[in-house]
C-alpha cells in the first residue's frame, strides 16, 4: 500500500475517490558530499607525503653529518661494544704527527779529511803550506791556482765548500776577485800529484761581481770526483770589497775523494792605482776554505812571490 493516499470527492457525489500520492524519494547529495571527501583525501595524502618528506630529510640529514664529522679520538680506557680499547683514526695521525716532530733531523754527510793546496809555478808543484820563497812566481794582475781535495766523501752527499778571499786589506787591494787557472802557464796543475792527475769531470761558471768591471770572462770552477749541485752562489757581501768575500760551491760527490781548483786574482795597480797592487801588501793575502761549516783551512802568499 502506497504510504500516503489522498481523497477526492466531486461536489455531485457521494463517494469519495481515494489515489495514492506519489512520494518523491531524496536524491542523493553527489554535489555537496563528494568535494568534501575530495578535499579530506587531499589533506591526507598531503600529510602522509610531509611526513615521508621530514623523514627523509632526517635521514639525509643525519648521513652528511656522518660523512663530516671527523673521527673522535678514543680516551683511555675507552672500551668498545666488544670490550676492547679503541684506536680511531684521529689517534693514529697525532701518534704520527708526534713522531714526525720528534724525529732527529737528517745528520749531515761525513766530512772526511779536507786539505787545500796553493799551486807554486816556479817548481811546478801543489803546497799545503803558504808559498813563502823569494823568487817571483807570479804577476799581478795572473791567478794563483788553490786546490781542494776532500778525502772520505759519502758518494751521493752534497758539500758545501765555502771560499772566502782576502780581496782588499788596510795597504791596498790583494785577490780582488775569484778566477779559473790559465791552461797557458799553469796546464799541469790536474796532472800533478796530489792533484786528480786527469780531465776534469765538470765545471761551472765563476759567479761575477758587480763591483769589478775588469774580470775576464770564461772564468770557470773545475771539479773532479764530482759534480755540482747548484750554480756558485756569490760573492758575498755585494758591493766594492772592505776586507773579504766569498762564495759558495755546492759539490755532490761522485766517490770517496773529490777535487775543486780554482783561481785567486792578483790585484794589479794598473787597476787600483799605483802601489794599491797584491805586490804591495806588508805580509801574505790568504785563501780560506770551509766544508759544510767544518773548520776553515787557509794559505797565503806572500809579496815576495809577486811581480807588480
Amino acid at each position: 500500500m502506497p504510504d500516503r493516499i489522498i481523497g477526492r470527492r466531486n461536489r455531485n457525489e457521494d463517494e469519495w475517490h481515494w489515489l495514492p500520492v506519489p512520494v518523491e524519494q531524496p536524491k542523493p547529495d553527489f554535489g555537496s558530499r563528494n568535494p568534501r571527501r575530495s578535499l579530506l583525501l587531499a589533506a591526507a595524502v598531503g600529510a602522509a607525503l610531509s611526513i615521508i618528506g621530514v623523514v627523509l630529510l632526517l635521514v639525509f640529514a643525519d648521513n652528511s653529518a656522518s660523512e663530516r664529522r671527523p673521527p673522535s679520538a678514543a680516551g683511555p680506557g675507552t672500551a668498545s661494544a666488544g670490550g676492547g680499547s679503541t684506536t680511531t683514526t684521529a689517534a693514529s695521525v697525532t701518534a704520527r704527527a708526534t713522531a714526525t716532530e720528534v724525529t732527529p733531523p737528517r745528520s749531515p754527510p761525513p766530512i772526511g779529511n779536507v786539505r787545500i793546496f796553493v799551486w807554486r809555478r816556479q817548481d811546478q808543484q801543489w803546497l799545503d803550506s803558504d808559498d813563502v820563497k823569494d823568487e817571483p812566481g807570479y804577476a799581478e794582475g795572473e791567478a794563483v791556482p788553490f786546490m781542494l781535495q776532500l778525502l772520505g766523501a759519502a758518494s751521493g752527499a752534497v758539500y758545501d765548500v765555502t771560499i772566502e778571499y782576502q780581496c782588499r786589506t788596510p795597504a791596498g787591494a790583494a785577490f780582488d776577485h775569484l778566477a779559473g787557472v790559465s791552461d797557458e802557464k799553469d796546464s799541469a796543475t790536474h796532472m800533478t800529484s796530489p792533484g786528480p792527475v786527469r780531465r776534469e769531470d765538470a765545471s761551472i761558471p765563476v759567479p761575477d761581481d758587480p763591483s769589478i768591471a775588469f774580470d775576464q770572462p770564461g772564468r770557470r770552477f773545475r771539479a773532479w770526483g764530482a759534480s755540482f749541485e747548484r750554480a756558485a752562489e756569490g760573492p758575498l757581501p755585494a758591493g766594492p770589497c772592505e776586507s773579504t768575500k766569498r762564495v759558495t760551491v755546492s759539490l755532490l760527490a761522485q766517490g770517496p775523494i773529490s777535487f775543486l781548483i780554482w783561481g785567486g786574482h792578483l790585484a794589479s795597480e794598473g787597476d787600483w792605482g799605483r802601489g794599491q797592487g797584491a805586490s804591495s801588501q806588508p805580509a801574505p793575502i790568504y785563501m780560506a776554505v770551509s766544508v759544510n761549516s767544518s773548520e776553515t783551512k787557509k794559505l797565503g802568499v806572500a809579496p815576495d812571490a809577486i811581480t807588480p
